[in-house]
C-alpha cells in the first residue's frame, strides 16, 4: 500500500471502526515510529462541546500505533491483532483541539517486549505539541490451534 493511507483502506488496518475511528491518514511509517493525521466533526463520540476530548487525545495517539502495526501486519498477510491500552504514563495536554482543525500525531517505539509495546507519542497542531504522554499497548496474540487431549 502506498502512503498517505486514509478512508476504507485506512480503517482496515486498525480494530475500530466509525464511529470511534480518530485518525484520518497514515503519512508516514517506519521500523519505530509512524504519522498520522486527524480532523473530526462536531458529532465524532469523542467530540465534547466542540473540541475533542483528552480521551480523544489518548485514544488518537493508541490509533496510530495500531495504523503502525496493522500496516505490517498487511505487509505480511497477517491478521490486524486487537491492542489494548495497558498503562498511561506522563500524560500531558495543553489545548484541545477544535472541530475541523487537524492534529499530526507522532509515536515511537521505545520498547516492544513479547506482545507488549511501550510507545511516547505526541501530538501536535499546527506544528506546535498540544498532547503528549507514553503508554503500553498490549497486543492479543495470534489464536494458535491446539490440539484436544483425547
Amino acid at each position: 500500500m502506498k502512503l498517505p493511507i486514509s478512508g476504507q483502506d485506512l480503517i482496515n488496518l486498525i480494530p475500530q471502526k466509525p464511529p470511534f475511528v480518530l485518525i484520518s491518514s497514515l503519512q508516514q511509517i517506519s521500523e519505530t515510529h509512524a504519522i498520522t493525521t486527524f480532523i473530526f466533526s462536531d458529532d465524532h463520540p469523542l467530540s465534547n462541546h466542540g473540541k475533542l476530548t483528552v480521551a480523544g487525545l489518548m485514544e488518537n495517539i493508541a490509533q496510530t500505533a495500531a495504523a503502525k502495526m496493522g500496516y505490517e501486519c498487511d505487509l505480511l498477510g497477517k491478521k490486524i491483532p486487537i491492542g489494548f491500552i495497558g498503562d498511561v504514563r506522563d500524560f500531558a495536554f495543553t489545548q484541545l483541539p477544535l472541530v475541523g482543525e487537524e492534529i499530526e500525531t507522532e509515536i515511537v517505539i521505545t520498547n516492544q517486549i513479547f506482545d507488549v509495546s511501550i510507545i511516547s507519542g505526541s501530538v501536535k497542531l499546527n506544528g506546535t505539541e498540544i498532547a503528549h504522554g507514553k503508554m503500553k499497548i498490549f497486543v492479543e496474540p495470534e489464536n494458535k490451534a491446539t490440539e484436544q487431549p483425547e
